[in-house]
């Protein structure tokens, strides 16, 4: 008699989100909590809160070249610390809340001084470029919004130009082209949490890329939200 297989865990979004940008070098905290000083709960969270490096390189070692990070999709740096606040969405286009949208509740303020990413006299300055255009550069530094969702969203665009957004198409075709080219590399992840070897299941398991992001849509609960 033939044992069905079990129903595989679904796939956390945020989580998603997460092993996207570790693929691509970045150093995370997920869930990031700014607590209110005068002990009234919380204020606000970003969904990762995420640094990189400019001289980033994977296996730059002992290959001709390191792996190929998406570079385009996600206007990495070269020249910058990049330090990024991730917004994150599932079944709407790619959107900022309202404490990262709002200058007079200084959340801006009180992540950059909790980062410790600029001097605390040049907090006003950085805070004040971020919600203006969703972006800070500085001489070493770069701060920056990062919103992903089903879909690009042109009033997000025209309000905050520098801000990137990625879609889930984006986020999971790079998934899925990392897997599929560095396959070799990648057979060691007894460490990784369940989400990461699902994803690598996922995408070695599934030579069409199309089948392996319908499936992973569906699994994050977006299944018809990408045509």
């Amino acid at each position: 008699m033939m044992v069905e297989e079990p129903e595989p865990p679904d796939l956390d979004p945020e989580k998603v989100a997460y092993w996207y940008f570790r693929l691509n070098g970045f150093l995370q905290i997920e869930n990031f909590i700014l607590h209110d000083a005068r002990g009234n709960g919380q204020r606000t969270d970003a969904d990762l809160l995420a640094v990189r490096f400019p001289h980033r390189a994977e296996f730059i070692f002992d290959q001709e070249l390191p792996m190929k990070d998406d570079e385009e999709a996600l206007h990495l740096s070269k020249a910058h610390i990049d330090i990024v606040i991730a917004e994150i969405t599932v079944n709407r286009p790619c959107k900022l809340n309202g404490p990262w949208t709002k200058p007079e509740r200084q959340n801006m303020h009180r992540v950059l001084a909790a980062v410790g990413c600029v001097p605390t006299d040049q907090i006003d300055g950085v805070a004040a470029d971020l919600y203006a255009t969703g972006c800070y550069a500085g001489p070493n530094n770069r701060v920056r919004l990062v919103s992903i969702g089903g879909s690009r969203n042109p009033d997000l665009d025209a309000r905050f130009p520098s801000v990137t957004q990625l879609t889930w198409l984006d986020v999971l075709t790079f998934i899925w082209q990392r897997f599929q080219k560095y396959r070799k590399q990648k057979t060691q992840v007894d460490q990784w949490d369940q989400c990461g070897k699902e994803l690598l299941w996922l995408a070695t398991g599934r030579p069409d890329q199309r089948r392996f992001i319908d499936e992973a849509l569906a699994r994050m609960g977006a299944r018809n939200m990408i045509q």
